[in-house]
This record gives structure tokens, C-alpha cells and sequence, in this order.
């Protein structure tokens, strides 16, 4: 039981990473050459909670025509979470 129980552990912490690992990857493909790190880390910026953030994410996804589906904006809503905003403990 214990073996299960970390096996289960164990890939949903390797699902993470590929959710973090893709969400950065389109973070860096559709975003980073605008919005380097001192956009998410100036002061007076914009964003002042995940769902602010949430928002943004999709709002520009659409502006500049990505199509990103749900699941990709939260993706890298949860990427820039984690690497910038911290949002969420």
C-alpha cells in the first residue's frame, strides 16, 4: 500500500513538472520577448492577484491571437505564479 501511495506521489509530482515545464516553454515562445522578468517584478505593476493574473493571461492570449485553450492559460497562470507573483503559498 505505502508503494502505491508514493507511486502516486511520485507521478503527480512528475506531472507538475511537465505542467511547469510547458507552461514555460509557452511563456517563453508567446510572451518573454515583451514581458521580461521586470514587467512581473516592477513596482506598481498591474497584477495584484491570481485571478488579475488569470485574466491578463487569457486577455492577452486572445489580443495577440494564440487561441490558448483553458487549460494552457492556467498552465502558465500557474508558471507565472510560481516563478514571479507568488500568489498562491
Amino acid at each position: 500500500m505505502i508503494g502505491i501511495v508514493l507511486l502516486a506521489a511520485g507521478s503527480m509530482s512528475a506531472r507538475a513538472a511537465e505542467d511547469f515545464d510547458r507552461a514555460r516553454a509557452l511563456y517563453e515562445n508567446h510572451c518573454r520577448s515583451c514581458h521580461e522578468s521586470w514587467a512581473h517584478t516592477r513596482d506598481g505593476r498591474a497584477v495584484d492577484s491570481l485571478d488579475g493574473l488569470r485574466m491578463r493571461v487569457a486577455s492577452w492570449s486572445l489580443h495577440t491571437g494564440l487561441g490558448w485553450t483553458t487549460e494552457e492559460i492556467n498552465a502558465v497562470t500557474r508558471y507565472l505564479d510560481r516563478r514571479f507573483y507568488q500568489f498562491t503559498p
